[in-house]
């Protein structure tokens, strides 16, 4: 072998190494970014607590910041339970896959075929709403479940909260459905995005009358157990505690409080078990995961209760996020660059998802500084 091809093979095994290196962040580096976005969150936000997770090529890496509640030092870890809010919706959407591909529910089928009684006012001039209209939040009705219109007239913005977790605890199941006999459908289904309560809580009666299983049940057979999420659950057990959380003036905030299936937001979970969702929801050989990202509504783009976002090159993720009326949290997954992470703040009040989501924007950005490619 002469120098002058010795030379060319170096220069293209070191290419070959850079290329590699690039694609690839050390823990360090991770943990780096994970400090810097962190601290400057609980700075801008004044959070109590921020907790994040990372996956990246399979590996979790998870840390936390602050104290639950100030003063007290009581810093969160990978097992404390945390409201994960309306990130309770994409589990929803992966039992409405698996049924989908079990044979069970079509997604263009009425919903009324899986109900007990006909529903005559689930049409829009005779138009029904679909299975894939709860998963996107376009059923055409425009009533919130439970409807809020009164306590909004009759109370301040400041103390609404207070009021919809009291019109929350007194809301049944029986209050559900005489609402539903009586809602009108305002639009034609699969046209109008209302996003709401409604299309994941009809879709947990609609999976019950299909497999004659408790919702929560078929959370844990389909997802919780298999994934060994042992800590993830709706209704809490008498020695769990699930972390406070505050609003903006730093007053802590009650739970939130459902009597319906608890399909959109009453989900509670760690940062532990949420990094085995993360890399369940990376795995492109599952076919009820793939199924849950297939884009099923347009403008804005949704798979099952999946927010699907392009980027300017055309890069896909799938995002969700959540608040309670103490927490707020920010879920994405980039499945063709196997990374996924999630965000948990201990505060919710009007500026929380803009502090989240410029968080979100600086880690991206951060990665990239790297050199590293998310697509």
């Amino acid at each position: 072998m002469n120098r002058i091809t010795l030379l060319l093979l170096l220069s293209f095994t070191i290419s070959i190494f850079s290329q590699q290196k690039q694609n690839t962040l050390s823990e360090n580096e991770i943990f780096s970014i994970m400090d810097k976005n962190a601290n400057l969150l609980l700075k801008d936000s004044k959070a109590h607590s921020v907790s994040i997770a990372i996956i990246s090529n399979g590996k979790p890496h998870t840390r936390h910041y602050g104290e639950i509640d100030k003063g007290k030092g009581n810093k969160a870890n990978d097992t404390t339970l945390f409201e994960i809010a309306s990130v309770t919706k994409v589990f929803t959407g992966t039992l409405v896959a698996n049924a989908v591909l079990e044979g069970k529910i079509k997604l263009d089928d009425d919903i009324r075929k899986y109900l007990k009684e006909p529903f005559s006012n689930l049409e829009y001039k005779g138009n029904p709403i679909r299975i894939k209209d709860l998963l996107t939040h376009r059923s055409g009705i425009l009533t919130p479940f439970p409807d809020t219109k009164e306590i909004r007239q009759k109370y301040s913005p400041d103390s609404f909260l207070v009021h919809k977790n009291r019109l929350d605890k007194s809301y049944t199941k029986n209050d559900f459905f005489n609402a539903l006999r009586k809602v009108k459908v305002d639009t034609l289904p699969g046209t109008t995005f209302k996003y709401g309560a409604l299309g994941p809580e009809l879709c947990a009666q609609i999976l019950e009358n299909v497999y004659q299983k408790d919702f929560e049940d078929q959370l844990r057979q389909v997802i919780f157990d298999k994934l060994k999420m042992n800590s993830t659950k709706i209704k809490l057990n008498k020695n769990d505690i699930a972390a406070n959380g505050y609003n903006e003036s730093g007053l802590l905030m009650t739970s939130l409080s459902s009597n319906l299936w608890g399909a959109s937001k009453m989900l509670k979970s760690t940062i532990g078990d949420l990094t085995k969702f993360i890399k369940f929801e990376l795995d492109r050989n599952n076919k009820v995961v793939v199924e849950s990202h297939r884009k099923i509504a347009s403008n804005p783009d949704m798979g099952y209760f999946w927010e699907i976002q392009t980027d300017n090159n055309g890069n896909i993720s799938y995002t969700k996020d959540g608040g309670s009326n103490g927490t707020q949290n920010i879920l994405k997954i980039y499945p063709d660059s196997n990374f996924g992470f999630i965000i948990l703040m201990n505060q919710s009040d009007k500026n929380s998802g803009t502090y989240l989501e410029s968080a979100v924007n600086n880690l991206m950005n951060d990665i990239k500084s790297y050199g590293i490619t998310i697509r």
